[in-house]
């Protein structure tokens, strides 16, 4: 038996903290991997999808988005989909759940009760459907006395578990040891964003689309094989994600070369499907922050999304760089003014923080204008 095990594709997700034309591309995407999620399925050999919660971001999710997430999975009518409620989409959401059973193809089925779902003559999905977005109690506990012959147990579930902790810090209810205790060969588990073994049996599959700058595991789906009940399954990380979302984190010193560090830290394919976050921290000379500031300018374009945290990084108080913004003059003595506020005694890190960048933005001024 092979089945795909995903969840937290999070259609219709607003990702308001981004400009207009990446919130559109990244909501594409995340329709676009229910495409992925069928053709993999198909090349696996699954017989089914199995999407362990938050098909959708909210319990009212665009109309438009709900018809097209079912034109999809119609499109793939030799596989079944398994659709789980989670926590952004939980069964709280009547109007939802109602639309979809009342518009799905026949090939979806919803997992929306606490009862056995038999599939063909050898498989049964045990769902633990979220009544609301925190139940605040195992929803699985009703698994070990399910009764299901000598068909495949999976269970499908959504939330944290003991010990390990949800996506968004809800209570943590679901026992790390459910797949053992209630005797299932698989326990396929949606909330937490990166793909995660719990215990040979019980894996979070992550989301299909990254979604954010943590550092999960590759975005992607599981596929599973299981050869007989009671075996050992085997799980096969499917990539999936189109965009690669690049947490980056250097600590630069004075004297280094900022820009072939920085350099050296990107990805040099697939720029434009690369989201970046770049966190700066150390201490560096104004020519070199100047020279790091200039080089994220002219690169930024290349990534489909660039942010540089800078708030982090010092300025190596160094007296002759200040000759390069002025000799003299008014510019002179606002420059020394700033260079002397840099200075963390009397002050607060954060007036010293204000300092800092207000010194760096007027040397990198004053070097534009040196150049034209």
């Amino acid at each position: 038996m092979r089945f795909i095990h995903t969840a937290d594709l999070h259609l219709a997700k607003p990702f308001g903290r981004f400009d207009a034309d990446t919130q559109a591309a990244l909501r594409v995407a995340r329709l676009d991997a229910l495409s992925c999620l069928g053709a993999a399925a198909r090349v696996g050999k699954a017989e089914f999808i199995l999407i362990a919660g938050d098909t959708f971001d909210a319990e009212a999710p665009p109309s438009k988005v709900v018809r097209r997430a079912l034109d999809v999975m119609a499109e793939f009518a030799d596989l079944q989909w398994v659709l789980l409620p989670g926590n952004h989409d939980s069964l709280a959401a009547v109007d939802l759940w109602e639309r979809i059973e009342r518009d799905k193809p026949d090939n979806v089925i919803l997992a929306v009760t606490s009862e056995v779902i038999k599939i063909g003559d050898h498989i049964a999905i045990l769902p633990a459907p979220p009544t609301v977005r925190n139940p605040g109690v195992d929803l699985t506990d009703w698994m070990t006395d399910a009764q299901t012959g000598q068909r495949f147990r999976i269970g499908l579930a959504h939330g944290g578990i003991l010990d390990f902790g949800s996506e968004e810090v809800t209570v943590a209810v679901i026992r790390p040891d459910r797949a053992e205790r209630s005797k299932l060969d698989y326990l396929a588990l949606g909330d937490w964003h990166g793909q995660k073994s719990i215990t040979s049996r019980t894996w979070y599959s992550g989301s299909p689309e990254a979604d954010n700058f943590k550092g999960h595991a590759a975005a992607g789906a599981l596929l599973v094989e299981i050869t007989a009940p009671g075996d050992a399954p085997q799980v096969t990380a499917v990539p999936i994600g189109q965009f690669d979302w690049r947490p980056i984190a250097l600590e630069f010193f004075a004297g280094t070369d900022p820009v072939q560090q920085l350099t050296d830290a990107l990805p040099v394919l697939g720029r434009d499907k690369t989201l970046v976050r770049l966190e700066a921290s150390g201490r560096l000379g104004l020519l070199e922050q100047s020279q790091l500031r200039e080089m994220c300018a002219k690169i930024a374009d290349d990534f489909h999304y660039f942010e540089v945290i800078l708030d982090r990084l010092g300025i190596e108080q160094a007296v002759d760089d200040l000759d390069l913004i002025a000799t003299g003059g008014a510019l002179r003595a606002t420059a020394d003014s700033l260079f002397a506020a840099t200075d963390l005694e009397g002050r607060t890190a954060e007036d010293v923080q204000v300092a800092q960048i207000a010194l760096t933005h007027l040397f990198h001024v004053a070097q534009q204008e040196s150049t034209q």
